[in-house]
């Protein structure tokens, strides 16, 4: 099997119109924002002689590398997704990754699959600014050099009599490199309270294969996890302290947080019994997580929970500051 490399980015483009600042003053023109989680997914075939390149966008993280996960199953095991007789339901797909949690709590879901910088598949009713399309564009014009594609959108943009600045900044969140012996994944995750850093290493066990779709699928469930994580002990910890109500839609959304979690956690640990995998520097306890949200709510809720004291609304020995 040739190897798999594969990364996530987070991404932020700031695009300025430098006529328009000139004429009514910088501060009183706003820039515009375009965001986005951006996977490369570069297939290439056993023998090495098929190849099929794909990007995904997304407005999360987990969703693309679940999508891509579920691509690459169907690339390894029954071939190129974009010539077959039968076409690869995108939308199947689409309502298989987010179906659960991410369909009834998050409406800001959106997704962009690319082949050749042209968009094949989208989905959500949040559409991602149409800057990114022009971007893909140009990658694909420019055979994968990325930094040099935001350099001709800025020329294609002058040639088109628009002076635009483009400002990009991007962090890495997943490196993967796979092949039927070895995955490889370093997930670097960057929370409101801390960054969560760690790598896994799955070789091939007896006679299990490491498969690129079980490590991307992995990586898609620890990325959901931590997230989840600060959502269910947010969630805790308001209710604790009477800041939400029980049954409210916010106590609702942390219960279906905590049971997903326990969900992803069973995943991860089959995908440990079925290969011989490690951690460094060791595996993220997702359960330690929720208990640092509830830690960091208590932190920013510290006021309004003396208030409450203050008031007779709690008791003392509920609140540990």
């Amino acid at each position: 099997m040739a190897e798999f490399h594969s990364t996530l980015l987070r991404e932020r483009f700031v695009l300025r119109d430098l006529d328009l600042e000139e004429e009514k003053g910088k501060d009183a023109v706003e820039p515009v924002i375009a965001l986005s989680n951006r996977l490369i997914l570069p297939f290439i075939s056993f023998n090495g002689q098929i190849s099929e390149n794909f990007i995904i966008r997304s407005q999360n993280m987990h969703s693309a590398v679940r999508f891509g996960a579920i691509m690459a199953r169907e690339f390894y095991e029954k071939g190129p997704l974009m010539q077959r007789m039968q076409p690869f339901n995108w939308e199947e797909t689409w309502q298989n990754v987010i179906k659960g949690y991410e369909k009834q709590w998050n409406p800001d879901r959106w997704i962009v699959i690319y082949y050749n910088g042209r968009s094949v598949f989208e989905a959500g009713e949040n559409k991602p600014h149409p800057f990114l399309d022009i971007i893909e564009q140009c990658d694909a014009h420019n055979k994968g050099d990325y930094e040099e594609s935001i350099v001709v959108a800025r020329k294609a943009f002058a040639q088109a009599g628009k002076r635009i600045n483009i400002e990009h900044d991007s962090n890495i969140a997943v490196l993967l490199t796979a092949n039927n012996l070895i995955g490889k994944c370093g997930v670097i995750v960057r929370g409101p309270d801390q960054k969560t850093t760690f790598n896994y290493t799955a070789r091939k066990a007896e006679d299990r294969e490491v498969k690129v779709s079980q490590c991307l699928s992995i990586a898609a469930a620890f990325l959901e996890g931590i997230q989840l994580s600060f959502v269910s002990g947010m969630a805790r910890q308001k209710l604790n302290f009477d800041m939400i109500k029980p049954g409210s839609e916010e106590d609702k959304k942390g219960e279906d947080a905590t049971y997903k979690l326990g969900r992803l956690n069973v995943a991860i640990a089959q995908f440990e019994t079925m290969l011989d995998v490690t951690y460094r520097p060791e595996r993220p306890n997702l359960s330690e997580m929720i208990d640092k949200a509830e830690a960091f709510a208590r932190s920013i809720f510290s006021s309004e929970i003396e208030e409450k004291l203050d008031a007779g609304e709690l008791d003392e020995t509920q609140w540990v500051s």
